[in-house]
């Protein structure tokens, strides 16, 4: 057998197949030379989705003219010399493979300037080879061009996705280095057309120029430390949660990496305040040392390993946990609702029906009041910790017209309470003040309907009413709350079912004829592994012959399941079987806390609603449904005022 020593033009390319896979790649690998470089200003322009061209110019250290060529050999690097570097990597670049991969599939244009060297030098390179060199006049820094990727790699070429989608990923990638590098200004540009533009300065503003001024309203700011750890940054409200993890941005001291321990500690972190498919809104920044995290795990640079993945697990549980638990529980209406409803006013249908009212009719527009100044210095931001204090002049004019207006200004003093629900404490406490004029047995107190009684509501809330038979309506001091029955009742009926399964107190219910489960033989050492896990759910299973097993009985709340629905799901490609069974358990309990619950549209007594406020403030529930649907929405006195003019 013939053994050959290939030739480097021909490794070099075998090498860029994992370093760079498309332009984003090669946006990225850029980008971190030069943030790696000390840069505070990084340009970036791409044309026909960075296929036919990428440059990324910056104000870095730049590279000595003596360097150029070195630069461009395989595992040339300036950030390390030696093994024991590998163990305290502090730059987003070290594996000195970068540039001789991307010289070797396209044509690259080096002009470097370091600030001592009088003149820049530049360097072209195309298929890996020096074409040209020579000295020019350039601005301190580095400006790097590629273009025609893969032009002669045809194979690598055809596998690229449209321009457009190439576009996007490039896009997303540069979202991230502004969320990850704040301080740096990003100036972004595609096809001549500016992208993404940030001013370098806060964490706040790179979110802002990212996702814009829905994010900095609708989300809450983490600054959670332990030991030598530090979680900060911003996760967003359970209302504001996304279909796909797109929206989630994880850096790891100033690297965006993707780390699926830290994605489902913050998605468990929001438990059931999440509807189905629907994954939180985050960008949070970790700041550990260097040695407690491996960076070195694939070329691409964008997975780490952690010494202790435990740790990290529950750090960012904890961080995220105590952010959400002081949270306002209950929605404010969103302004772009209520402008509908303005809109809506206007049509004729309307406008006719109040032009049928005579002079005598109590409709009194009365002269609207001057606005009053707000001093923005002295606005309270706590609803996503920003200390307006903080804002810089720009920041002040920039956020004066949105945040104002994305805020509502006017709640009650001292909204929080010591459990920490925010204005959802105030509503629970208010509600478990409020007097029971019969007493219920059970849950099921909504079946039999007692005789209309009078409600005997506390002084401190007011019982406005009821619509549509579904939504009760109720004024606490300046702020009217909507609240869904069913959404209400299904949440304690949930709450009670959970306790009884968390303290092994649910009943168990044999079944009528015993429930077969055939599975193959992996399997059914997955499951004859665990046997004592799943009893310990409740179910009474034992072999039943090869690759079968018996089920017997089940715990009595869950009995109307689908069991192969159940199985199947149970033993789809889980590594802990007894996580993976609450989890669904659990899902049954939502199932029949849902069945179980009043429904919409139901007609309830006083003495009924009375007993479903009195219970919501005692058992202090999470004011959504355990399918992470709001059961109150607020709307404050301030907003009512504003739909008919009275202030502006």
């Amino acid at each position: 057998m013939k053994i050959n020593i290939l030739d480097s033009s021909i490794y070099n390319k075998i090498a860029a197949g994992e370093v760079v896979e498309r332009p984003a790649s090669v946006v990225k690998e850029l980008v971190e030379n030069s943030i790696d470089a000390g840069s505070t200003i990084i340009e970036i322009e791409i044309e026909n989705g960075g296929i036919s061209k990428i440059k990324v110019s910056d104000n870095g250290h730049g590279i000595e003219k003596e360097y150029i060529k070195t630069a461009f050999l395989p595992h040339a690097t300036s950030k390390i010399s030696e093994a024991r570097d590998l163990d305290n990597i502090l730059t987003l670049g070290f594996r000195g493979e970068a540039l001789a991969s991307i010289a070797s599939v396209s044509k690259v244009n080096m002009t470097s300037k370091p600030k001592a060297q009088d003149f820049a030098y530049q360097i072209s390179i195309e298929g890996g080879k020096i074409t040209s060199e020579h000295e020019t006049g350039a601005k301190d820094g580095t400006a790097t061009i590629v273009s025609d990727l893969f032009y002669c790699v045809p194979a690598r070429q055809k596998f690229l996705r449209k321009p457009k989608t190439e576009e996007q990923e490039v896009t997303n990638l540069v979202s991230r280095f502004i969320l990850a590098h704040p301080e740096i200004s990003f100036e972004y540009i595609a096809d001549g057309k500016s992208i993404l533009s940030s001013n370098g300065q806060t964490a706040k503003e790179a979110l802002y120029s990212v996702y814009g001024k829905e994010a900095i309203a609708e989300t809450l700011f983490v600054d959670f430390a332990k030991d030598n750890f530090k979680v900060s940054g911003f996760v967003g409200r359970p209302s504001f949660s996304k279909p796909n993890r797109t929206y989630q941005t994880l850096i790891i001291n100033g690297r965006y990496v993707v780390n699926q321990t830290v994605a489902t500690a913050v998605t468990n972190a929001y438990g059931d305040m999440l509807m189905k498919r629907r994954y939180p809104f985050y960008c949070l920044y970790l700041t550990l040392p260097s040695d407690f995290v491996d960076v070195n795990v694939h070329p691409n640079k964008m997975d780490v390993r952690f010494e202790n993945t435990s740790k990290i697990y529950s750090l960012f549980f904890e961080a995220v946990s105590r952010v959400l638990a002081n949270m306002d529980y209950v929605a404010s209406a969103c302004d772009k609702q209520l402008n509908k409803i303005v809109e809506q006013n206007k049509n004729e249908q309307i406008l006719s029906t109040l032009d049928s009212f005579s002079s005598n009719d109590d409709i009194i527009l009365p002269k609207s009041k001057p606005a009053q100044k707000i001093d923005k210095a002295g606005v309270n931001l706590n609803p996503f910790s920003f200390n307006a204090k903080d804002l810089s002049e720009s920041e002040k004019k920039e956020y004066k017209a949105t945040i104002l207006d994305t805020i509502s200004m006017n709640t009650t003093a001292g909204g929080q309470v010591k459990d920490g629900f925010g204005l959802g404490s105030k509503l629970l406490e208010r509600l478990s003040k409020s007097g029971e004029s019969t007493d219920y047995a059970s849950h099921d107190y909504m079946i039999n309907k007692p005789k209309q009684s009078s409600l005997n509501l506390s002084n401190t809330v007011k019982k406005v009413g009821k619509v549509f038979n579904t939504f009760l309506i109720i004024e606490v001091d300046n702020d009217m709350f909507l609240i869904d029955q069913h959404a209400a009742h299904e949440r304690i009926l949930y709450e009670k079912f959970k306790d009884q399964f968390d303290k092994e107190a649910l009943a168990v219910q044999p079944l009528l004829f015993p429930y077969v489960l055939t599975v193959n033989s992996l399997e059914a050492n997955y499951i004859d592994e665990n046997l004592n896990a799943i009893r310990e759910l409740g179910f009474d299973i034992d072999e039943f012959g090869n690759n079968s097993f018996k089920i017997s009985a089940v715990p009595a709340i869950v009995s109307e399941m689908n069991f192969d629905n159940f199985f199947a799901e149970f033993l789809a490609g889980s590594k802990n079987i007894a996580k993976k069974g609450s989890e669904l358990v659990r899902e049954s309990l939502m199932q029949h806390a849902c069945k179980s619950a009043i429904k919409g549209g139901s007609d309830l007594t006083d003495n009924e609603i009375e007993h479903l406020y009195s219970q919501m403030g005692k058992e202090k529930i999470a004011l959504y449904c355990p399918h992470g649907r709001p059961i109150a929405v607020r709307i404050a006195k301030t907003e009512i005022e504003k739909w008919f003019k009275r202030i502006v």
